[in-house]
């Protein structure tokens, strides 16, 4: 064997090792990150339907992004969350909070045309205990 050959099996040892540590790092940063089981979905109706609306709205005091053509669906985690309106001095208004349930879709429409803004709430899936799935 040649001092070349020698070089050249070292070098793919070493991009060897390289491969095999960055595929142990990348695969525990995925098992690290993985979402919880326990979530549900968010869906948000805007009545009227428009392609973009103005008002802000806010879950969980996280700002939303504009809802367009009139519906959104957010996954979220399982629990009471609160969803807010941005008033017409900038301050948050409550309008309802939500009940998500593991696995199913809460939706809740916002009739922007009323002042303040009003939810109406519809939970999809077999509840078994009868809870409500919005409190306005």
């Amino acid at each position: 064997m040649t001092f070349s050959e020698r070089k050249l099996g070292k070098i793919g040892m070493r991009r060897l090792a390289g491969v095999a540590v960055s595929v142990l790092i990348v695969g525990a940063a995925i098992a690290a990150y993985r979402p919880s089981h326990d979530v549900g979905y968010v869906e948000i109706k805007t009545v009227p339907v428009a392609a973009f609306t103005r008002a802000a709205f806010y879950l969980d005091a996280a700002k939303l992004a504009p809802i367009r053509n009139g519906s959104a669906i957010l996954r979220e985690r399982v629990g009471t969350l609160k969803l807010e309106g941005e008033g017409f001095s900038g301050t948050l208004a409550p309008l309802c909070d939500i009940v998500v349930a593991k696995n199913r879709i809460t939706t809740v429409t916002v009739s922007v045309l009323d002042r303040p803004p009003r939810c109406q709430c519809r939970y999809r899936g077999t509840d078994a205990r009868g809870q409500h799935a919005c409190v306005s």
